[in-house]
């Protein structure tokens, strides 16, 4: 009997030994790795995002409290200068990031809701809302969006973060719109739209859950430019004082170093740091976009192209 049940337990399978698998990074993410412009893109927005939201623990003063002498050039003490009123502008602006990201992005996700609805709506709808759709799409387009923007603001009494992310929102729609319309029209006459509309389902369904997920891509693209713009008109507002200037952003630091005639003055510090952080950011969504194009355009993958630094760390290792 013991040797039945050896026998057994010996021709039991055993079992096998699996080692901890790795989580599947996203299809889109590795591609977007894969290309070195945009996997720079990517790792330099993480670094501009991670030093405004961590900024308490990068630095110990208040950007809003004077703690030094004003005037100060760059040094060990105060890495960025000081203003004529003695705040550190480094802590301006990686505090000053927080507002003026967060701004863009309300702005973007604002504008960008509009662009869709609109865009796919007009096209898949025709008739007399796509009329409508473009005619009021192209009054906003003729109408230059920053002398716009200041005309609004100019007639408001308050401009907060809040009111500037929906201002610029609401304004920055229009040639997105165009875009995805224009996208969206050659997606109408497919064979699944149609079989969609065949079926009885409804406006909404077809249009966000047939059309929209075939145009991602193009969102993806879209969003880049509008964000980028988005940074560009809230700094600009604020630089120009229409906007709430005692809240610490990368416009208001502009506007300050403005008034006080820094420039005059020598104190190119004032102006460069927040500037520098400006152009950073948009530099950034820039090159995040190179690697959007090629999620867009398969031709434009290379078939052999070497992976960048960040997408070699997450790549998946190849099994023997």
């Amino acid at each position: 009997m013991s040797e039945l049940s050896h026998a057994h337990a010996e021709a039991a399978p055993r079992p096998v030994s699996r080692g901890r698998r790795r989580p599947r990074v996203p299809e889109w993410l590795e591609l977007l790795l894969r290309n070195r412009m945009s996997a720079f893109g990517i790792a330099l927005l993480t670094f501009i995002v991670l030093v405004t939201a961590l900024a308490p623990l990068l630095t110990s003063q208040d950007p809003s409290v004077p703690m030094s002498l004003p005037g100060q050039a760059p040094s060990l003490a105060n890495p960025m200068g000081t203003t004529d009123q003695g705040y550190s502008v480094y802590t301006q602006v990686i505090y000053g990031g927080r507002i003026s990201l967060v701004v863009a992005l309300a702005a973007t996700v604002i504008a960008m809701a509009i662009s869709i609805v609109l865009g796919l709506l007009a096209a898949y709808k025709g008739g007399l809302i796509d009329d409508l759709i473009n005619l009021a799409a192209n009054v906003f387009i003729v109408i230059p969006t920053l002398p716009l923007l200041i005309v609004i603001s100019s007639f408001l009494d308050h401009t907060g973060p809040g009111t500037m992310a929906l201002i610029i929102g609401l304004t920055s729609w229009a040639i997105e719109t165009r875009v995805l319309r224009g996208q969206a029209l050659g997606l109408r006459q497919r064979e699944f739209i149609l079989a969609a509309r065949v079926a009885g389902e409804s406006t909404a369904r077809v249009v966000f859950r047939e059309l929209l997920p075939n145009m991602l891509s193009r969102i993806a693209a879209g969003f880049t430019f509008v964000f980028i713009a988005a940074v560009f008109y809230e700094a600009a507002l604020e630089f120009l004082g229409f906007a709430d200037v005692n809240k610490v952003s990368w416009g208001t630091t502009l506007y300050w170093a403005t008034v006080n005639s820094t420039l005059l003055q020598g104190e190119w510090w004032h102006f460069v740091f927040p500037g520098l952080a400006i152009s950073l950011t948009l530099l950034a969504m820039v090159f995040i976009n190179y690697g959007i194009d090629e999620l867009a355009d398969p031709r434009l993958r290379m078939k052999e192209q070497r992976p960048g630094l960040l997408g070699r760390l997450i790549r998946p290792r190849s099994r023997a």
